[in-house]
């Protein structure tokens, strides 16, 4: 076994008791913590650090099924706000918004009546064109388009804004910039669908790459909440 995962077993093994008790005080106050995971991608080709294959995403749903209950965004906020939970949940989120989705993790999910909520960066489902990221690889993975995300609502599925171009929202000064990112995004997205975009998720997801003025900005808006990937 390699050495890390000698330290993760050690340490599960040492503080299994304690977080047993920690688990079962903050279920009795029913105040139990809600994951929220995010994935981008799943599928069966060109695979890289945000992707991943169909029967490992398969093996994860089997094993969530299992032990949480499954979620959606405004359920795990309304328990949040109310401090009322004793339950172990999740909510399942994607980011992005790539095509082989389509084929591979909506049916999964619509299959099984998993709630979720997918964000998608408007620019690029309006442009067709790749992300950066993707091409930086020299992998130049499709993105969703319109009519695959009004199927996806037709299906049940929510639909929120990951800005318009995918950009650091940390590094943005410019007010008008700021804007069309971030408000900007949610409206294209209820003009494409025809229904309120009510959650709004931060691309990279950490503390610097946020800003005071988009959360101001968000609070302003007609929406329910944000997502960010550090809590």
């Amino acid at each position: 076994m390699p050495l890390p995962d000698q330290a993760l077993w050690f340490y599960r093994q040492m503080t299994a008791r304690n977080r047993r008790r920690l688990l079962d005080r903050l279920r009795e106050d029913r105040c139990l913590p809600i994951a929220i995971l995010f994935y981008h991608r799943v599928a069966q080709r060109d695979m890289n650090p945000w992707s991943i294959s169909f029967d490992d995403f398969r093996h994860h749903l089997d094993w969530l099924q299992s032990n949480f209950e499954l979620v959606t965004l405004s359920e795990a906020q309304g328990r949040i706000r109310r401090g009322d939970n004793d339950r172990h949940c999740v909510a399942i989120t994607f980011d992005d918004g790539y095509a082989d989705n389509t084929q591979f993790a909506i049916p999964e999910l619509v299959s099984r009546r998993i709630p979720m909520t997918y964000f998608v960066a408007t620019h690029f489902v309006e442009s067709g064109t790749p992300f950066p990221h993707d091409l930086a690889l020299g992998r130049p993975l499709d993105p969703n388009t319109v009519d695959e995300l009004r199927h996806y609502v037709d299906q049940g599925i929510e639909i929120g804004a990951h800005t318009r171009s995918h950009c650091d929202i940390g590094t943005v000064t410019n007010p008008s910039q700021l804007w069309e990112e971030v408000a900007g995004s949610i409206q294209t997205l209820r003009q494409w669908l025809g229904i309120p975009c009510s959650y709004f998720a931060f691309p990279y997801g950490h503390p610097k790459n946020m800003s005071q003025e988009a959360v101001d900005l968000l609070t302003k808006l007609d929406i329910n909440g944000f997502c960010s990937g550090y809590g």
